[in-house]
C-alpha cells in the first residue's frame, strides 16, 4: 500500500515545464539557421520598431517574420498541446469507492463495507504512454523547427520578389517614356507631313502598349509588398516600410549543390516528425494489445465491520474483454503505422524530386543570368553606342536609336527576372539543406509581368 501511495506521489508531478519543451527547439533552430530564438524578449517590439524605420534587408525581414508571425507562433502553439498529452499520459484512472452498508431485516444488527480499488493497469503502461506521447511532443518539435526554417525561405522569397518588382518597375517606366519621346517626334514629323499614318499609329500602339506594362508593373509591385506583409506579419502603421531598390548580383561560381538530395533528405524534419510519429503508433499498438486481453487491473483495500468488529484485507478487480477487446484502438494504432510508412516513403521521394529539381533551377538560372549580364547585355548596349554613333552621323534615324534603347531595356528586365529566379531557387536550396520541404518552387517558372516582345516591336 505505500508502494503504491508513493508512485502515485511520482506520477503527479510528470508535465514538462515549458523551458523542457522549448529549449531543444530553439537549440535547433540555432543550428540549423545560426538565429537565436526570441521568444518572450522584452526587448524584441523595440527592436522591430527600429528595423521598421530604415530600408529592410533580407536579415532584417527575417527577423522580423520571426517575431511577429502568427502562423509560425500559431505551430509553437502546438509544442504546448503535444506537451499536454505527456501530462495526460501520467495521469491515473480514478480511484474507485465502493459503500455498502446493509441492515438485517430484523433490526438487531448492520453490516458496512468499503472497498477502494486504483486501476494500476496505466501506472504498468506508464513507460509506453510516456512514451507516445513524447514521440508526439518530439514530432510537434520537428515540424515547428520545419515551419521556422518554411518562413524564412518564405521571407527571402518574399523580399526578392519585391525588389526585382521595383527594378522592373523603373526599367518599365524607362521604357514608357523612350516610347513616349518616340512618339511625340512622330506627331510632330506627321504634323510636318514626313511620316505616314501608319507609321504614327504603329509609335502610338507602341506607347500605349508600355503605359499598360507600367501598370502591371505597379500592380507588381503592391502584390510582392502585401506579400512581404503576410509573411512578416504586419499590419496598420508596421506596413509602411521600404526595402532596397537592387538585388545582388549572383557568385561568380555555380552553387556546388552536387550532394542536396542526399542533404535534403538526410536533413529532413519532416521525415523526422514522421519517424516519431510511427513510434508513437508502435506504442499505442503495444498498449491496445495487452488491453486486449486485460482491459482492467485493479488493486486496493477491502473493510468492513459487522457487529463492531473491523476487518480488513487486500482487493484485486479484473476486467473481462468479452465486448471489447480493444478492436477501435489496435485498428487505429495499425493504421496509423501504415500511414506513416508511406508518409515515409512519399516524403523521402518527393524530397528528392524537389531537390533534383531545385538544383536544376538553380544551375539554370546563374547561367541564364550570367550569358545575360555577360553576353547579351554588352550586345545590346554596344547595339546602342553604334547606332548613337549612327545617329550623330545622320546615317540612322530617331527610331532605330529609340529601337535599341528599347532593346537594351527589355534585356534588363529578362535579366532581372533571371536574377530573380536565381535567388528564390538559391532560398529553397537553402531550405531543403536546412531540413525543411519548400512549397514554392514552381511557380519560378514563369517571369514576373511576362508580356510578348512581338507586341512591342512592329
Amino acid at each position: 500500500m505505500k508502494l503504491l501511495l508513493l508512485l502515485l506521489v511520482l506520477v503527479g508531478g510528470c508535465a514538462p515545464s515549458r523551458t523542457a519543451v522549448f529549449h531543444p527547439v530553439d537549440r535547433e533552430i540555432e543550428r540549423r539557421l545560426g538565429i537565436g530564438a526570441t521568444w518572450g524578449d522584452e526587448r524584441v517590439p523595440a527592436a522591430i520598431e527600429q528595423l521598421l524605420k530604415a530600408p529592410i534587408n533580407r536579415d532584417a525581414a527575417i527577423r522580423i517574420a520571426l517575431a511577429k508571425n502568427r502562423r509560425l507562433q500559431a505551430q509553437y502553439d502546438q509544442l504546448g498541446i503535444a506537451a499536454s498529452d505527456i501530462a495526460a499520459a501520467t495521469v491515473l484512472a480514478p480511484t474507485e469507492v465502493e459503500l455498502q452498508y446493509k441492515v438485517e431485516l430484523d433490526g438487531d444488527g448492520s453490516e458496512l463495507e468499503i472497498e477502494a480499488v486504483q486501476d494500476i493497469l496505466d501506472l504498468l503502461q506508464l513507460p509506453q504512454r510516456r512514451g507516445a506521447a513524447r514521440a508526439d511532443l518530439d514530432a510537434a518539435r520537428s515540424r515547428a523547427v520545419a515551419a521556422t526554417i518554411e518562413l524564412v525561405a518564405n521571407v527571402e522569397r518574399a523580399y526578392v520578389d519585391m525588389v526585382a518588382a521595383q527594378q522592373q518597375l523603373e526599367l518599365r517606366q524607362s521604357a514608357f517614356d523612350a516610347a513616349g519621346a518616340s512618339a511625340e517626334i512622330t506627331e510632330r514629323m506627321h504634323a510636318a507631313g514626313n511620316v505616314p499614318d501608319l507609321t504614327l499609329a504603329r509609335e502610338r500602339d507602341r506607347r500605349e502598349l508600355t503605359r499598360i506594362h507600367v501598370a502591371r508593373s505597379q500592380l507588381d509591385v503592391e502584390e510582392a509588398r502585401e506579400a512581404m506583409n503576410e509573411v512578416l506579419g504586419l499590419s496598420g502603421k508596421d506596413t509602411m516600410w521600404s526595402v532596397a531598390t537592387r538585388l545582388p548580383g549572383i557568385p561568380e561560381a555555380a552553387p556546388a549543390l552536387d550532394t542536396i538530395e542526399r542533404d535534403a533528405v538526410t536533413a529532413s524534419l519532416e521525415l523526422a516528425a514522421i519517424r516519431s510519429e510511427t513510434e508513437a503508433a508502435a506504442g499505442r499498438l503495444g498498449i491496445a494489445r495487452v488491453r486486449s486481453f486485460l482491459p482492467e487491473l485493479g488493486v486496493g483495500v477491502a473493510a468492513s465491520r459487522k457487529d463492531g468488529e473491523w476487518e480488513a484485507g487486500p482487493a484485486l478487480s479484473l476486467g473481462l474483454p468479452i465486448f471489447n477487446q480493444q478492436q477501435g484502438p489496435r485498428a487505429r494504432a495499425n493504421a496509423q503505422l501504415r500511414r506513416s510508412r508511406n508518409e515515409a516513403s512519399a516524403t523521402a521521394t518527393e524530397l528528392r524530386a524537389q531537390a533534383r529539381a531545385t538544383r536544376q533551377r538553380v544551375l539554370a538560372s546563374h547561367a541564364e543570368v550570367r550569358h545575360l549580364r555577360d553576353v547579351v547585355m554588352p550586345l545590346r548596349q554596344r547595339i546602342v553606342d553604334e547606332t548613337l554613333k549612327q545617329y550623330n552621323a545622320m546615317n540612322a534615324s530617331t527610331f532605330e536609336l529609340l529601337g535599341a534603347q528599347r532593346d537594351l531595356v527589355e534585356g534588363g528586365r529578362e535579366y532581372i527576372d533571371a536574377l530573380r529566379r536565381f535567388w528564390r531557387a538559391s532560398a529553397d536550396a537553402r531550405a531543403l539543406v536546412r531540413g525543411a520541404m519548400p512549397r514554392g518552387g514552381s511557380e519560378d517558372r514563369a517571369p514576373m509581368s511576362s508580356t510578348t516582345t512581338s507586341s512591342e516591336g512592329h
